[in-house]
């Protein structure tokens, strides 16, 4: 079953399978953290295959190891598992049975192909020179589930000598793969704001010290760090999505409480950005009286593939689609995704999986996402050879 022809006859036998799997844990989305029941179904499904895995690591993360009779390296394989807080419409035969929560962004499916790679290499073991980890992340969607697999010794032993990732991309053709050939998605930063002024009566400001004042200042002025201190040609978004403060209209407020995310494509621009908040914060501490209290936190580095890694799997892929088929894509996303910890830690290629409906314009993280059901045996037969290309 090595050759092309046996993985593409393996993926097409298992593929009913697979897709009936991936409906069921579509039907029962679990948030960050939560995928209690995803990881069972996980777990049964690597136990009937005789992989053996540890579960619970990082709280809900799986690791499986398939042995190969023979010694030689560890090729890791990654699926994220969690959904997203949004309610998903009415229509779908197997649309999500849990209020408010949705696999917006194709994570159920992610999960279904890994089993899949799964069913088809683990007839394969007496053959193979080296071992597979499979990788079941949670908690991809807050971008904590990495570091928290990672602490708990995902990587303890072994280490893996390479890892692949991948994602599904409704914008993409179903029937090809997108490659970036080094940044692929943007570090992400966040960052937490209180600002402390002294609280008063609206009719007589000189006696307080006005913190909404204090926030405008600080919005306004934080919009000159991208346009006004980083490089044209660098790439950063800094955006506040929460702001919150005051009680009444003649209530001067005591404080404002503001939450930010920081996007770059490097560490460099990264620090920049945060040396640039604090200063500004600073400058509003002296001139307007307003002390502050700030948490940063670094919530995943660039996610950039590995040259000689990536190389190897765009042959394969190639040579499973067609060369026209597997598509340089034009730019990095300022989306993040904690696949970043993992390849920080070993070589690593990332792939984009065209799932596009045709007729259906969508994209992930929206109500009305959707994705090419026949992207999971594209994805298996692809993500299969992969696997074995880069085992000796």
């Amino acid at each position: 079953m090595t050759t092309h022809e046996g993985i593409t006859q393996a993926a097409d036998r298992l593929t009913d399978e697979i897709v009936a799997l991936r409906r069921k844990i579509h039907e029962h989305p679990e948030l960050a953290f939560e995928e209690q029941n995803t990881a069972a179904r996980v777990e049964e499904h690597l136990r009937k295959l005789d992989i053996a895995c540890r579960t619970g690591v990082g709280k809900t993360g799986i690791v499986a190891l398939l042995e190969g009779a023979r010694p030689g390296p560890t090729i890791a394989i990654r699926a994220d598992m969690d959904a997203l807080p949004i309610t998903e419409p009415a229509g779908l035969s197997f649309a999500s049975k849990v209020p408010g929560k949705m696999h917006a962004c194709g994570h159920d499916a992610h999960t279904a192909i890994v089993l899949g790679v799964a069913s088809m290499l683990a007839p394969l073991r007496a053959k193979l020179a080296g071992r597979v980890m499979f990788v079941f992340q949670p908690a991809e969607e807050t971008l904590s589930g990495a570091a928290a697999m990672l602490e708990a010794g995902a990587f303890a032993d072994p280490i893996p000598d390479a890892i692949l990732g991948f994602h599904n991309w409704p914008q993409l053709r179903t029937g090809t793969v997108g490659w970036h050939p080094d940044a692929v998605m943007a570090s992400s930063d966040a960052f937490d704001l209180a600002l402390k002024g002294v609280g008063g009566h609206g009719a007589h400001p000189h006696l307080a010290v006005d913190s909404i004042v204090g926030a405008a200042q600080f919005v306004t002025q934080l919009q000159t760090i991208v346009s006004r201190e980083i490089a044209p040609i660098a790439s950063a978004v800094v955006s506040i999505g929460r702001i919150a403060g005051g009680t009444a209209r003649n209530i001067i407020a005591p404080s404002v409480e503001l939450s930010a995310s920081v996007r770059t494509l490097d560490a460099d621009t990264a620090a920049r950005v945060e040396a640039a908040v604090r200063r500004i914060l600073e400058g509003i501490k002296i001139g307007m009286r307003i002390d502050y209290e700030l948490k940063w936190t670094k919530l995943t580095p660039v996610l950039r593939n590995d040259r000689a890694t990536m190389t190897r799997v765009l042959e394969i892929a190639r040579d499973t689609l067609g060369p026209a088929n597997v598509v340089e894509m034009p730019s990095p996303s300022m989306g993040s995704e904690d696949f970043a910890w993992f390849a920080e830690r070993v070589p690593s290629a990332h792939l984009r999986i065209g799932s596009k409906i045709d007729g259906h314009d969508t994209a992930i993280h929206r109500a009305d996402y959707q994705l090419n059901e026949q992207m999971i045996p594209l994805a298996m037969k692809v993500m299969t050879r992969a696997v074995l290309g880069l085992l000796p």
